[in-house]
Parts: C-alpha cells; sequence; structure tokens
C-alpha cells in the first residue's frame, strides 16, 4: 500500500504546522495521574446492562481502561493491552502478521477467537461468516474508553458474548496530530478533527489511522519440508472514523484495510506470494428519543462490508488465491424505562441480515474451488432485564434475551445477578448466566480441495452456564477484587481431527472448568501508582491446550512534573502445542515494557516506548499440527513519537 508511505511527509508537517500554531500556549500538560483511585472506581461502566454501573455497581466481572491509563502503558494497538485484563490473553499464531487471537478465561475453539463479542461505538465488529475480529491490530489512539466484561454476555448481546464482551468507546471532541518513527521502519501517524456548534446543536468528529512496518527478520519453518527459512513480518495500516451528530441524531462510520505481507499465512510461509488483505466498513445511523423523563429510547440501522482476501502457496495447488466477503443489515431497539424510584426495566429488539458470498479458491494448477458457498442468515434477538434495588443496597438483576437464527434454531440465554454492599468498602456480587455461540457459515458448509465436505449442515449451538462469586474491597488508597468462577460448556464445536476430511462436529460429553481472577491497585501518593493482577485457571477442556492455565501483569506509573515513567510487565504460563498427535510444552514468559513521557507545555509532549525490553526470545502456539516449532514473536523495540494538540 504505498499510498500510505505517500502520506507521511504531508502528514507530519500537518502536525507540526498545527503544534506551532499553539507555541504561544506555555502551560504545563496536565497531569497525566489525574484520575485518583477513588475516581477509577467511579468510571461510568453500561456494557453490562446498558444503564450507567460503576466497578462496584456493575453485576458483572468488568475491568476499564481509559485512554489516559493505555496511552501512558505504550499500549498502541488492542491485542497489547488484553494481555494486561485478568483471565484474558492474547498472542500471535500463523495466520497472518496482523492476526493476534484472544481468549477470556482460557476457552477458545479456534483461530477465530469467536467466544469474544467486540463492539466499536455499539456496532459489532465479529465477521458474520468466521466469527473473527473484522479490524485485526486495532489502534488505540483514537479510543476513549474499554471496557472488558469476563463471563457470559449473551442475555444482552445474543452470539459471540459467549465468554466475554469487550466494548470500545471512540474519543470525541479532540483536535490531535500523533507521529511516531521507530525500529523495523515502524511508522505510525493518527490525527483527530473535531468541531461543534451549540447554537445549532451540531458535532462532527474526524480521525485517521495509519501504520505501515517493515517488520523484524525471522528463522520460520516449512510445513511440507519442515526446513527452515528466513522471513519478515510487514503489515500495514490505515482507518477512516467520522461520527456527525446533529441534536438526537447520529451518522458514524468506519473504513479499515489491513495488508499482511510475507511471515506465515495460514501456517504457510512464502516471501513473494504470501499476502493478506482484511477490510471492513461500517456505517450506522442513530435516533434517541425521550418519551417522558421516565422513558427512552434508541433506534439504530446500520450496514456493514467484510472481506478478507489472502494468497497462499499451497502444495500441489501452487499460487491460490481466495476471497471472503460478506454484507450485513442490522436494526437495533433499546428501551430503558424507570417505572419506580428503585426499578427499571431494559428490553430490545435486533434484527439481522448477513449475506455471505462463496468463498472462492483460485489456484494456479487446479483451477478454481468453491470452499463454501453463497449463503444467507437472518436473526432476531429479542431481551428483555430488570434491575431492582432494596433499602438495604441490596440490587438484584433479572433478564434473559431469545434469539432465533434462520439455519440453526434457536437460544434462550439467562441471566441473575445480586450486589450487595457488605460495609461501605466492601462489596459482594453472586452471579449466574448463560450464554451460547451460533455455529459459522464455514464450520456448517466447508469443503475440502477434493470437494469432500468437512462442514456439518446439523451443528447446533454450543453453550455455556457460568457461575461467578465477586468481592471487592475500595478504600482510600487500595483496591482488591476477588473473582472465582465456575463453568460448564455443553456441545462445543470441534472439528475431529480422527474423522474423514476432519469433519466438525458438536462434542457429545460437555466440560467444566473453573478458575480464580484477581485485580489489585495501590495508590501510594499522587504521583506514584501500583496495580498487579493475575489469573489462575483449572481443568480447562482437553482442546484448550494452547492456552495458558496462569496469567498475570503489573503497572507501576511515576509521575515527576513534566516527566511521566511507566513499566509494565505480562506473564503468560506455560502452553502446549500439537506436533502430529503428540503435545509439545511451550515454556511460560514475562514480557518487561517501559514508556518515558515529556510534556513539553499543555499541547505537545514526546515520548520514548520500549516493548519487550528485555529482548525476551520466546514462541507461541500454532494452531494446527503440521509444524515443529513454535510460532516466533518481536523481540525488542523501540519507538519515538510525539503528540500535538490543537
Amino acid at each position: 500500500m504505498t499510498r500510505i508511505k505517500k502520506c507521511w511527509c504531508s502528514v507530519v508537517l500537518v502536525g507540526l504546522i498545527s503544534s506551532s500554531a499553539q507555541g504561544a500556549h506555555v502551560e504545563v500538560k496536565e497531569a497525566l495521574l489525574s484520575l485518583s483511585l477513588q475516581e477509577l472506581m467511579e468510571l461510568e461502566i453500561t456494557s453490562s446492562t446498558l444503564t450507567a454501573k460503576n466497578v462496584k455497581s456493575v453485576p458483572a466481572s468488568v475491568s476499564v481502561f481509559t485512554k489516559e491509563q493505555f496511552m501512558r502503558m505504550g499500549a498502541d494497538y488492542l491485542h497489547e493491552l488484553i494481555n494486561f485484563v485478568p483471565g484474558f490473553q492474547s498472542f500471535r499464531q500463523g495466520e497472518n502478521s496482523v492476526q493476534h487471537y484472544y481468549s477470556a478465561r482460557g476457552h477458545r475453539s479456534s483461530t477465530a477467537s469467536r467466544e469474544v463479542l467486540i463492539l466499536i461505538d455499539g456496532m459489532r465488529m465479529n465477521r458474520e461468516f468466521d466469527n473473527v475480529f473484522s479490524v485485526p491490530m486495532l489502534s488505540l489512539h483514537n479510543v476513549e474508553k474499554i471496557e472488558f466484561i469476563r463471563g457470559p454476555g449473551s442475555a444482552i448481546y445474543g452470539s459471540n458474548a459467549f465468554m466475554g464482551v469487550i466494548n470500545i468507546t471512540t474519543q470525541k471532541n479532540q483536535n490531535r496530530i500523533h507521529t511516531a518513527f521507530g525500529k523495523a521502519s515502524q511508522m505510525q501517524f493518527n490525527g483527530a478533527f473535531s468541531n461543534s456548534d451549540s447554537a445549532t446543536d451540531t458535532e462532527l468528529n474526524l480521525a485517521l489511522n495509519l501504520f505501515d512496518e517493515k517488520g523484524e527478520q525471522y528463522v520460520l519453518e516449512n510445513y511440507t519440508t519442515l526446513e527452515e527459512e528466513t522471513g519478515r513480518d510487514p503489515r500495514e495500516g490505515v482507518d477512516f472514523q467520522f461520527n456527525a451528530r446533529k441534536g438526537d441524531y447520529q451518522l458514524s462510520g468506519l473504513v479499515s484495510r489491513r495488508d499482511a505481507h510475507d511471515f506465515y499465512n495460514s501456517e504457510r510461509t512464502s516471501e513473494i506470494y504470501n499476502k493478506a488483505i482484511h477490510k471492513t466498513s461500517h456505517l450506522k445511523f442513530s435516533r434517541n428519543v425521550s418519551w417522558q423523563s421516565n422513558m427512552r429510547s434508541d433506534f439504530d440501522v446500520g450496514y456493514s462490508e467484510n472481506a478478507y482476501e489472502p494468497t497462499i502457496v499451497f502444495p500441489g495447488l501452487g499460487v491460490s488465491v481466495a476471497s471472503q466477503k460478506e454484507s450485513n443489515w442490522v436494526f437495533n431497539a433499546n428501551n430503558h424505562w424507570q417505572y419506580d424510584h428503585q426499578d427499571s426495566l431494559e428490553f430490545g429488539l435486533e434484527l439481522r441480515h448477513s449475506n455471505m458470498k462463496a468463498f472462492e479458491l483460485q489456484t494456479e494448477n487446479l483451477g478454481e474451488f468453491e470452499l463454501y458457498p453463497d449463503s444467507k442468515r437472518d436473526i432476531a434477538g429479542l431481551y428483555i432485564q430488570n434491575q431492582r434495588y432494596y433499602n438495604n443496597g441490596l440490587q438484584v438483576v433479572i433478564g434473559g434475551r431469545f434469539d432465533r437464527y434462520s439455519d440453526v434454531g434457536s437460544a434462550f440465554s439467562p441471566r441473575l445477578g445480586f450486589v450487595y454492599p457488605l460495609t461501605d468498602h466492601q462489596t459482594v456480587k453472586a452471579l449466574y448466566g448463560e450464554a451460547f455461540r451460533a455455529p459459522t457459515v464455514n464450520e456448517l458448509s466447508l469443503q475440502t480441495f477434493s470437494g469432500a465436505v468437512a462442514g456439518n449442515e446439523n451443528l447446533e449451538p454450543e453453550t455455556i452456564k457460568t457461575w461467578e462469586l465477586i468481592w471487592l474491597g475500595i478504600w482510600d488508597h487500595h483496591s482488591l477484587t476477588l473473582n472465582g468462577h465456575y463453568n460448564e460448556i455443553e456441545s462445543t464445536i470441534i472439528r475431529a481431527e480422527n474423522l474423514p476430511n476432519g469433519n466438525f462436529i458438536n462434542q457429545n460429553q460437555g466440560d467444566t472448568f473453573y478458575g480464580v481472577e484477581f485485580d489489585y491497585s495501590f495508590q501510594v501518593s499522587s504521583a506514584l501508582l501500583i496495580q498487579a493482577n493475575g489469573a489462575f485457571l483449572g481443568n480447562l477442556p482437553d482442546a484448550d491446550f494452547r492456552q495458558a492455565e496462569h496469567m498475570g501483569a503489573f503497572i507501576i506509573n511515576y509521575q515527576y512534573g513534566r516527566w511521566n515513567l511507566n513499566v509494565n510487565s505480562t506473564y503468560a504460563g506455560a502452553r502446549e502445542m500439537l506436533v502430529g498427535e503428540e503435545r509439545l510444552s511451550i515454556d511460560s514468559y514475562w514480557l518487561l515494557n517501559s514508556k518515558l513521557s515529556y510534556g513539553l507545555n499543555a499541547n505537545v509532549s514526546f515520548y520514548l516506548n520500549m516493548k519487550n525490553l528485555l529482548n525476551e526470545e520466546y514462541g507461541t502456539p500454532p494452531q494446527r499440527s503440521i509444524h515443529t516449532v513454535p510460532i516466533p514473536n518481536r523481540g525488542r523495540e523501540l519507538v519515538i513519537g510525539g503528540v500535538f494538540e490543537f
């Protein structure tokens, strides 16, 4: 994408002009620790119930990160931040260089991360044909806040909110230029522009994100010969977002593209031919209506298009070019009725229509294959939820959602939650929820190169039941959250390697697994904040051997005048990879990162960002059993950058 490279000179020049125009403003930049621990505990959380809660009152296991937090940590992309969430883990596999797969609480059925739903400003971002997140390597530079919900969320969101929900809110009312350059020819540009007029009650927000990286050099394994090859992991991306509002009417959209070259592609190597293109575009029109002081409705109509276009070298087929495309319409109506000062009722309707084109593979030697045919899917979901507050502080939430799929039947997902303040500083939560994941089109109708059916049109949705007990303590300078969860999964969709063609099937036996999570914060002073968290998982399903059972992270942030130093680290326990029919253990690892920032004035700041500071050499497990060594990951990365606000 040479067009991205041509933009660099112009966007950097714009940034310098914008910053110099503000040079007369010499106030010291506001402290990066402007939010106290108490204020962090009061951050608004909406994704669990679609109503405003905070960490103490929300009936869910939630971690919240603001832009202030993840920017001072040096987390540029979503997959980097995920590893700082208790129970979540993200790592690179061999699909291509831009994709990093993630899981919640140790369960994931394939490379696609189908069990976690991702929302951006209320827009569903999981592709329908395979449930993959449609914007890999999502930049965080235009994100205001991220809510990570651990546990089932189908009672509100339906399919894919199986193990968790990631709810992303983009930033508004910002005028900013950010540029960065680093090792392996890394280049980043992020720009935001906004304009509002109170007289006409209008607002416009625009954002542009570009990145371009030459990548590092690796020793890769050719899976057919098991010989070593050299390769790089170059990647490029561009995003454009907009949000226009007039009164209660709003139009928002996102256009995104990712290009990956070389490295592995579907775990195959080819320096010349390996390519992968991810494209997505979303458009949403919204209207908010206040019927009465105690009754409001939010309506939105959305349209999206997603495409995945890989170019891969298959043995015997030569160079193969594939195309996977879909279009989606969605209508949402969410309603909130405060029918009593202690009671509220939320209810809504979601209608989705997906039109998925045939997955066509053009091969160099054997012509054209259709890996699955054209298909359509209609989805209707209805949810209802009641929230009740009692005089003693007890909060009870009960609700459920019914979903009907035109091709795989229906599912009902109930929830029940109790939140009770034991004292002024301690709260206990007892939660129960069920969730489901509908089979994807490729699981239903995938074919092999020989034309044999590998999918299974008789697949049923997989389901989960989760019990949670949470204790939360918040004091003036400390906070501690302890969580215990127990899960029962039924009808898990697996690819049975021992069957002809590796057919997808529902696993007959159920699986039960459990875990403990903790999250601790200590505000030593107004300048020093220490945070640590971890998760310990037990009895994971046998198919989840690629997931770590132990995870941890810590963050230390210190500010001195205009300087801010952040040191953070993530830990991933031992994992396993499949080699033929045997499993090979992969060592655990710590990754140490640091970011040093300096605020020149209220509008200009500079930083040095160091990732994998100790240059840890570590591998992560491939999805398939065709390799004998883990997938290599990046070593030390050094990036310098500047932020110019105007």
